[in-house]
């Protein structure tokens, strides 16, 4: 299952940055913000990887859970930023696609 989210992960970062950097529009394959889907992604994928450990472990230790709050914490704010409008200073669709991209190349090892 963490293979599978890898493999959905890798392409994903790599449209979130191409779109960040204005190489190619890729509203042309996929008709949403591609950089809330990616936010989107990477909550949940850290969600379910918190709950595939916590049950194959009977349990989860408290520096795993800060590592998944971790992990997650770039698509939380992005989504708080659609809510709350958030003056950050950088963006986090560049931050967003390199967290996905290396959750991919670590999920792949």
């Amino acid at each position: 299952m963490s293979k599978l989210l890898s493999i959905i992960a890798l392409p994903l970062s790599i449209l979130i940055a191409l779109d960040y950097f204005k190489i190619y529009d890729p509203s042309q394959l996929i008709p949403y913000d591609i950089t809330l889907t990616g936010a989107v992604y990477l909550v949940l994928m850290q969600i379910l990887s918190y709950f595939m450990v916590h049950i194959s472990n009977q349990g989860t230790t408290f520096m795993g859970k800060i590592i998944k709050i971790i992990l997650a914490l770039p698509g939380i704010v992005y989504l708080l930023s659609i809510i709350y409008p958030l003056d950050l200073g950088f963006d986090l669709g560049i931050v967003i696609a390199l967290f996905l991209f290396t959750e991919g190349i670590y999920g792949l090892h």
